[in-house]
């Protein structure tokens, strides 16, 4: 037995020792940069010696320290736009703390962008193609998740200067016909007139049943838009549209009941910055009227809920309202300038004698006996010893006191400076008992010193007003009262002023003077007020000192005021009655797109331009388009479209959109077909699926100066059915076909497909 107590006892003492050496060897390693073997080590002694929790403290340290070393470097190589180098940081980083929360966000944030990045792509594609509209929503939906994306900002405010160029100052609603018509109608019926506008533009006009059927319409508009043609009809009726689709228009009664049943509203999230939220809703209630409002106070988070124009106009409210409030730096420098001068000139005489009879006996002297003192031997005394004392003392002090504090204070905040002591005033009750009165102390700290209180209030112009208020203060002459209360003598000197200053202006405020004189002599009567002999037998004291406050004070104005764009500091917001992000007004369209014929109903030539609506012939589209797969599949099964294109004219990029049933179909995958890479032409595919409104946004982008000719697949869509159902439709509702040189193609969308899942 003591054999193998001896050989466990050399075996712990053994484990300890390697135990040892690999811990130290682990801290070596992570000082010089080797995280992964010194975590390693730090873990090996770990299990050598589970019990020592100085190991496992110490090895829980280097993990988190070593994590968030390399996510710190990876957040920089992100910042910097290398977002694969930042990616193999993030998971090293994942690899020695798995819990590592910024490496985790990081990678998320990487995902995030690129795939922000595809979208930003599409709506500088849009943009690039004069689709403005279309590419202010793709980038909308971007900036919502990342408000900081510079690339998205970059373009936005090329979107709104291409705004403000063309008279606008906010987003546009509008459907997706560019062609321009002319309209002449003359009392005529509004059903008509609508009935005539649709055979000349293939809209579609659905009308509610309340909406009279004998109103009428006079109008006369050359070369317009078919949106402004349609708003100018529907206004002076007093009814409202909501665009259904591409080339379908719903007509309704501009009623407070029919606004909330057909008025689409959406929900915006407003994480702010800098504004207060509480003032934020005032600013929403007020303007807007919203009444659907909720504010988060410790997020600084409103969420409302409205109308599409009115959170547009939300948007831009609150993007003028959400500045970052100034700040400025105040340079502040106080002296207290004392002078003293002391003067001591003179011969002090004793101004009292006592004279006195002392009985050597020790015993008490009474009135007989002062007579008979000298007979008995008493003694007589005088106290004090008379004595003269010459003085001659002068004395010169000069004391300079400064305080220089330089603070930074935000706008319209108050910033306070001491610099003094805080003296404690103790103050006594007694309170009477029946056998000992208790004694109740309270103490009471009173701030002395230099006291200065300044709030400044930042001009857009760089100039700074400013309130001052000094007080500077003396304590002396401490004393406690009768009950035990401690009290002060204080002297205090106060100045208050407001100033206004330039951005680094230098203001100093002087005259706060305080002059004591004070003069006394002590003389002998009568001898002392000669001339001159009285000089001899007086005493005289000058004691005069006199202090200065000087406050220097110099505001640097780190940050101002950034004054709102002017696409959010004016903007349209429509009438009293209802909101809009654009004027009534007729626009005249591009040169080149002229309407060929007018449509006119007036009673007497309704036939005639009836027969003039019918369009003529339109030549044959530039790309057309059409799906190809089967019409039939089971749920549950995936199966793929192929949305073919046939170009009769070089294509080199194209914008699409897809439209399908989200309820009934789930997009597993989404491929670029061949027809634009023909060639072994580099092409850029980008696209993005919507779920929540059943639409696949896709850009494709053809390398090089040809574009490509002929017919083939655009892209290619694998469905899964997730629900039975019968002809479940699948349209290309929007297709945008770009040419060589950004011309933009004629195309004919609307391509459809239907396909039927069974069990």
């Amino acid at each position: 037995m003591r054999r193998g107590a001896t050989l466990c006892a050399v075996l712990v003492a053994a484990g300890c020792a390697a135990g040892e050496q690999m811990h130290r060897e682990g801290l070596e390693l992570m000082q010089a940069g080797r995280y992964e073997q010194g975590i390693a080590k730090l873990h090996a002694a770990t299990g050598l010696e589970p019990d020592n929790h100085v190991y496992r403290v110490e090895l829980l340290k280097a993990r988190e320290r070593a994590a968030d070393r390399v996510s710190r470097t990876a957040d920089q190589l992100r910042f910097a736009g290398k977002s694969d180098e930042a990616r193999e940081l993030y998971q090293r980083a994942i690899g020695l703390n798995p819990s590592e929360a910024r490496a985790l966000a990081g990678l998320a944030a990487i995902d995030t962008e690129r795939r922000l990045a595809g979208v930003i792509a599409q709506a500088q594609a849009a943009f690039s193609r004069g689709d403005i509209e279309g590419a202010a929503e793709q980038l909308r939906l971007a900036l919502m998740e990342n408000p900081a994306q510079p690339d998205a900002l970059a373009l936005q405010r090329q979107i709104e200067e291409q705004r403000v160029k063309a008279g606008f100052a906010g987003p546009v609603l509008r459907s997706r016909l560019t062609k321009p018509v002319s309209v002449q109608f003359r009392e005529a019926s509004l059903r008509m007139a609508f009935e005539g506008l649709s055979r000349s533009t293939g809209i579609n006009f659905i009308f509610d049943r309340e909406v009279r059927s004998d109103l009428k319409t006079t109008i006369f508009a050359r070369d317009v838009s078919v949106e402004d043609a349609v708003d100018l009809i529907l206004l002076p009726s007093q009814l409202e549209k909501k665009v259904l689709s591409d080339n379908t228009v719903l007509i309704y009664p501009s009623t407070a009941a029919k606004q909330r049943e057909y008025q689409d509203l959406v929900m915006k999230t407003f994480y702010l910055e800098n504004a207060d939220v509480r003032q934020t809703l005032s600013l929403v209630k007020t303007m807007l009227k919203t009444k659907d409002v909720f504010i988060d106070e410790k997020l600084n988070l409103l969420v409302m809920r409205d109308t599409p124009e009115v959170v547009r106009i939300a948007e831009k409210l609150i993007a003028a309202h959400d500045r970052a409030e100034p700040e400025v730096v105040l340079e502040l420098e106080v002296f207290e300038v004392s002078r003293s001068r002391l003067l001591e000139l003179g011969i002090n005489w004793p101004d009292q004698i006592t004279f006195g009879v002392i009985d050597p006996t020790g015993g008490t002297l009474t009135l007989a006996d002062l007579r008979n003192a000298l007979g008995r031997s008493a003694t007589t005394s005088v106290s004090p010893s008379p004595s003269v004392t010459l003085t001659a003392r002068k004395e010169d002090a000069a004391t300079n006191l400064l305080s220089n504090p330089r603070i930074r204070v935000r706008n319209r905040e108050k910033a306070r400076v001491l610099v003094g002591d805080r003296l404690p005033v103790i103050s006594a009750v007694i309170t009477p008992s029946a056998v000992t009165p208790i004694t109740t102390e309270t103490v009471q700290y009173l701030d002395v010193g230099l006291k200065l209180e300044i709030e400044p209030q930042v001009h857009l112009n760089g100039q700074v007003a400013i309130r001052v208020n000094l007080e500077v203060s003396t304590a002396s002459n401490r004393r406690t009262t009768a009950n035990g209360t401690t009290v002060y003598d204080i002297g205090t000197r106060n100045a208050s002023t407001a100033l206004r200053l330039a951005d680094g202006e230098t203001q100093v405020l002087m005259g706060l003077i305080r002059d004591d004189d004070r003069r006394s002599a002590s003389k002998v009567p009568g001898i002392g007020d000669l001339p001159v002999l009285g000089r001899l037998f007086s005493s005289n004291v000058d004691d005069r000192q006199k202090t200065e406050i000087v406050l220097s004070i110099t505001p640097r104005v780190v940050r101002n005021v950034r004054r709102a764009d002017a696409q959010v500091a004016e903007f349209w917001s429509g009438t009293e009655a209802a909101y809009r992000t654009q004027p009534i007004a007729l626009r005249a369209a591009p040169a080149g797109e002229r309407a060929a014929e007018p449509v006119s109903l007036a009673p007497a030539e309704k036939n005639a331009v009836e027969k003039k609506a019918s369009a003529k012939p339109a030549p044959p589209a530039a790309v057309e388009f059409s799906w190809s797969g089967p019409a039939a599949t089971r749920v549950g099964e995936s199966f793929t479209l192929s949305l073919n294109a046939k170009a009769s004219e070089p294509m080199s990029s194209a914008s699409l959109q897809i439209s399908y049933d989200p309820l009934k179909l789930a997009v597993m995958e989404v491929q670029e077909g061949s027809l634009l890479s023909q060639g072994e032409a580099r092409t850029v595919f980008n696209h993005k699926v919507d779920p929540a409104r059943g639409r696949i946004l896709v850009s494709i982008n053809r390398g090089g100066a040809a574009g490509a000719v002929g017919e083939g697949p655009l892209v290619e869509v694998t469905f899964r059915p997730v629900a039975e159902a019968a002809g479940i439709p699948v349209q290309l509702s929007v297709a945008s076909p770009v040419g060589t040189g950004g011309r933009p193609l004629d195309a004919t969308p609307g391509a459809k497909h239907e396909v039927s899942a069974g069990r």
